[in-house]
């Protein structure tokens, strides 16, 4: 990335200095990005500068990149030191702390990753300050004398000065050596001063497009998200509906060929044939039965249950105490293991969810066993297990357990609908769940939410 040459450098100016400071444009190294360093040993001239400065300070309000903001501020600056070495620092505002974001010069290798605190050095004092200082003989300015430079220099004269925009700290440029080692002076530090009020305002323009342009992103990712559990939710209903018309359309005449079966199984003997084809078909009328109900199970579990912000603690604590009113569950031991602070989670019908797996635990159990609940957060995830201590599942039919009718009871026992049912809940708040098991080592859910705190 190489910035445009300002026109005080432009090629139609042929004087020697001006010259001279082209040539050391185009042939810095790309990595160090300069706007400029001008070669000769006089300084730029005091034509030059009214001109250059009000031209770099228009350029710092063409950046939209608070990193390539940054280079140029920074290389600007030393233009007008005539000098060639010096690092922006900027204020973090998380760490409380000063971050080096460039360096250039002898100790630019050097003070790669450098971190300083306020009151920590010179830079620090200057930030704590909010003053801008010139040390004209770091040896023998009785201000610092009992501060230790972290870093020698060619030079023992330098400038420091914060950036501050609204009484708001940004960071510290520091100048620290001169094109020709000479010291600073006043004049030197009235110009940098009066250019940093410049990147003062103009950083703080970038560092706000900057988040402006992340969240504009961030809610359009919002929209997007939203407009897809839209068409998720008009799905559901969809299905609802669909569920609702073959349960009204399937229930009645399988109801009255169920009695049929019924009255034939009454008027005929145990020895006859006929008896065992029509005890079949009784059982197949039964199973269908159980689909529909399954069928609109499934469409009132996704339709009615609206989202909601709820502690995922809570939920659990709440749904196993209401486990524990069956007396089919005496004999099953539930153990713990939950993350030490409350966990908030979108609840689109968590509840159900936690039955239907506590359900499936008793039966891989026979009713007798433990069943493990342990939750913990991995940055804005969580991620919770279930696990019983009975049997496992095979590994030939894992990857079907959540398709739906799939059960592996014996008939009459399940739907095969639950699983369907989880998968479907765990998807509107957010989430994934997957099975985590090995045969005979018992069977383990994985459930993963996103965390709203």
């Amino acid at each position: 990335m190489w910035y445009t040459l300002p026109h005080s450098l432009d090629s139609r100016d042929s004087s020697p200095e001006l010259q001279k400071a082209r040539t050391r444009y185009f042939n810095l190294p790309r990595s160090m990005k300069p706007l400029l360093y001008p070669a000769k040993t006089q300084g730029i001239g005091h034509m030059q500068i009214p001109s250059l400065m009000a031209e770099c300070s228009a350029a710092l309000h063409s950046f939209s990149n608070p990193s390539l903001f940054i280079d140029f501020a920074l290389d600007s600056i030393l233009v007008l030191a005539d000098a060639n070495s010096g690092s922006f620092l900027a204020w973090n505002e998380y760490s409380k702390e000063l971050v080096l974001e460039a360096a250039r010069g002898s100790a630019r290798d050097r003070i790669q990753n450098l971190t300083i605190k306020l009151r920590e050095g010179i830079a620090g004092w200057v930030a704590e300050n909010g003053t801008p200082i010139l040390v004209k003989d770091i040896r023998t300015d009785t201000r610092f004398r009992e501060t230790n430079r972290n870093f020698s220099y060619h030079s023992f004269s330098f400038l420091s000065l914060p950036i501050i925009a609204g009484n708001k700290l940004l960071g510290v440029i520091n100048i620290t050596e001169r094109e020709n080692l000479r010291p600073f002076n006043e004049e030197d530090l009235i110009r940098a001063q009066t250019f940093s009020n410049h990147v003062a305002i103009a950083y703080e323009n970038v560092r706000t497009e900057t988040r402006l342009r992340k969240e504009n992103q961030e809610l359009s990712q919002t929209i997007s998200d939203l407009k897809e559990k839209l068409k998720q939710q008009e799905s559901f209903v969809s299905l609802g509906k669909l569920a609702s018309q073959l349960a009204h359309e399937l229930t009645n005449p399988l109801d009255a060929i169920r009695r049929f079966i019924n009255l034939a199984l009454d008027q005929i003997t145990p020895e006859t044939p006929a008896r065992e084809y029509l005890l079949k078909a009784k059982r197949g009328v039964r199973r269908s039965i159980q689909v529909i109900r399954g069928l609109l199970e499934l469409s009132r579990t996704t339709a009615k249950v609206r989202a909601h912000e709820e502690e995922l603690h809570f939920l659990i604590d709440e749904t196993i105490t209401t486990t524990h009113q069956d007396s089919s569950f005496e004999q099953i031991t539930f153990e713990k293991e939950f993350f030490e602070s409350p966990l908030l989670v979108e609840d689109c019908g968590l509840r159900s969810v936690f039955q239907n797996l506590f359900q499936n635990a008793h039966h891989a159990m026979n009713g007798i066993g433990t069943i493990t609940i342990a939750t913990k957060r991995e940055g804005q995830q969580i991620i919770i297990s279930v696990s019983d201590s009975g049997h496992g599942i095979p590994e030939g039919i894992k990857g079907s357990v959540f398709e739906p009718f799939f059960t592996t009871k014996d008939n009459g026992q399940g739907t095969g609908i639950g699983l369907t049912i989880c998968r479907e809940i765990i998807q509107k708040c957010g989430g994934q769940i997957c099975l985590g098991s090995s045969e005979r080592e018992g069977t383990r859910f994985i459930i993963t939410l996103p965390c709203k705190n």
